[in-house]
């Protein structure tokens, strides 16, 4: 079984269907994760309002969990029904170490 990190990063507007959707995903829910408040920079951000463009960042949700990639998968094929189109965005990585201290 291959272990890998999962990041979705996505519009702060999306954050509770986002982790509503990830509950509702028995896999996800089990293995838990980690969902932050983060800043988009670059020149191809999406920017939600004219504070964005003044300010020079739009206001995401970084969104983190590492568990079997056939789960990862599975997750993303089930977020795509609902979020296919909304600025969803997401990596896989492999993972070589995973543990608790």
């Amino acid at each position: 079984m291959s272990v890998v990190v999962l990041t979705l990063i996505a519009p702060m507007a999306l954050k509770e269907d986002l982790v509503a959707a990830m509950l509702a995903h028995e896999p996800t829910a089990q293995a838990g994760f980690v969902a932050r408040a983060v800043e988009g920079h670059g020149r191809n951000v999406d920017f939600d309002s004219v504070v964005e463009q003044v300010r020079g960042y739009t206001l995401a949700v970084e969104i983190v969990l590492t568990v079997a990639e056939i789960d990862a998968r599975g997750l993303l094929d089930a977020l795509g029904d609902e979020f296919t189109g909304r600025g969803v965005s997401w990596r896989i990585m492999p993972t070589t170490a995973a543990g608790t201290l």
